[in-house]
């Protein structure tokens, strides 16, 4: 097991792994070094992203799982589809900080995501895309509708292996 987890972090989080941010039209680039930024100053929540807090997972309109103690601090949108779950408030989202949504494929950009359209996220501070494939910024723009300037968004674009 632990051979397995050690692996997968060094294929997950290698050099070449990098999380941009887009805010205000302007790109910053973060390098990853292990678990950790080697750049201070960056406002990327490593913590909710690595550490082991209560997440909430969604998918096919539903909520797939629930993992860890005490209220969820991430939301993961594992599909697509399921963005219309989330535009019903449900207590389980009130201190939700981090949503994490997965693109497999060009394709998952036909279903935007309407950030305003999302209830009960009242602790919402960061939304990070995870594409499994070349993105740009225009790409992600266009995604993401009716964005709340005081969130922050992040993505990382990466080819499975």
């Amino acid at each position: 097991m632990i051979i397995l987890i050690g692996l997968f972090s060094s294929t997950s989080f290698s050099q070449e792994n990098v999380i941009h941010n887009l805010s205000d039209r302007e790109q910053t680039v973060t390098q990853m070094n292990g678990l950790r930024s080697s750049a201070e100053t960056s406002p990327f929540p490593y913590d909710l992203l690595y550490d082991l807090n209560a997440t909430v997972y969604i998918k096919n309109n539903g909520v797939l799982n629930v993992e860890g103690v005490g209220s969820p601090a991430v939301l993961k949108f594992l599909d697509t589809q399921s963005f219309n779950f989330v535009s019903t408030g449900n207590s389980l989202y009130n201190q939700v900080e981090l949503i994490t949504i997965n693109l497999s494929s060009v394709n998952d950009l036909r279903n935007s995501f309407n950030v305003d359209g999302i209830r009960g996220f009242g602790n919402l501070k960061y939304i990070f895309l995870k594409c499994e494939f070349p993105i740009s910024e225009n790409q992600i723009r266009s995604f993401l509708q009716n964005a709340d300037p005081k969130i922050i968004f992040f993505y990382s674009s990466y080819k499975r292996s």
